[in-house]
């Protein structure tokens, strides 16, 4: 047996937030969150939660949020290639050094 929700109002409905997300107040939120859940889940909408007028939070679909709060590829290989540059680092510690050239002479005999 599906669950019963209340139907959000039309204002709640139609009403656009930042990006054209539709706004929705946090006590008509809470009044029908599992309406607004599942209107987000199947629709793929989002909701700007306002609290007084101003936007406190944004409901977005799972697959969207995820995507959001996932680094770049970008950032993870510039970390990635700090960790190197931190480990050749330590790995060269106390080591004399030989410029680019003195080691491609000395590769070379």
């Amino acid at each position: 047996m599906p669950d019963q929700v209340a139907p959000l109002s039309d204002r709640d409905r139609h009403a656009k937030g930042p990006k054209g997300s539709r706004t929705i107040g946090i006590r008509e939120l809470k009044a029908h969150a599992s309406a607004v859940i599942q209107e987000v889940k199947r629709r793929r909408v989002s909701y700007a939660v306002t609290k007084r007028g101003r936007v406190e939070a944004v409901i977005v679909p799972v697959d969207v949020g995820e995507r959001l709060l996932s680094p770049s590829p970008a950032e993870t290989a510039w970390e990635e290639w700090q960790c190197l540059a931190t480990e050749l680092a330590r790995s060269f510690q106390g080591r004399t050094t030989h410029s680019a050239v003195e080691e491609l002479s000395r590769m070379r005999r």
